[in-house]
């Protein structure tokens, strides 16, 4: 018989894989053992025979030629966006002197609350004199400023 030693050894396991390998194996036979016992007490029989399943796989087959033969295709969703919360992106450069919260929500990357900090900013400390000072608003680094350039514009 192998011992624990020789399979450590042949195999190159450490002590807790053999514990473990050794607990499942334990596992196996009493699971094993149970069921056999368990059958045992009921003829031998454990699982119900073939045609108990004949009942609920007819009216699977039934219910299946049904939906196969419903003429009535569903109607396709129509999303023209992705995002339906999100506004489509703007056409046109916004000014970002006088853009209100609406518009400038409407900017990618940007919602309610950075809006309200860009106007709060506006307000602050003036008007902008270039695009640039976006990035002195607080939360606005260089990364979401870059996907901002193309919208945003100073007149």
């Amino acid at each position: 018989m192998i011992s624990l030693t020789d399979l450590q050894h042949r195999f190159g396991f450490t002590r807790n894989e053999v514990a473990l390998i050794l607990f499942l194996s334990m596992s196996l036979l009493a699971g094993t053992g149970i069921r056999w016992f368990r059958s045992a007490g009921q003829g031998g029989t454990e699982f119900p025979p073939a045609s108990f399943y004949a009942a609920s796989d007819s009216e699977f087959a039934a219910r299946s030629a049904a939906a196969a033969a419903d003429t009535v295709s569903p109607r396709p969703v129509a999303r023209s966006r992705p995002f339906p919360h999100k506004p489509a992106l703007p056409s046109a450069s916004i000014d970002i002197n006088s853009a209100s919260p609406a518009e400038l929500a409407g900017l990618p990357g940007i919602g309610d609350a950075y809006a309200r900090r860009i106007i709060a900013y506006r307000d602050g400390h003036g008007r902008f004199s270039r695009i640039d000072d976006l990035m002195h608003v607080s939360g606005i680094g260089p990364k979401k400023f870059q996907a901002l350039r193309p919208f945003v514009t100073v007149r």
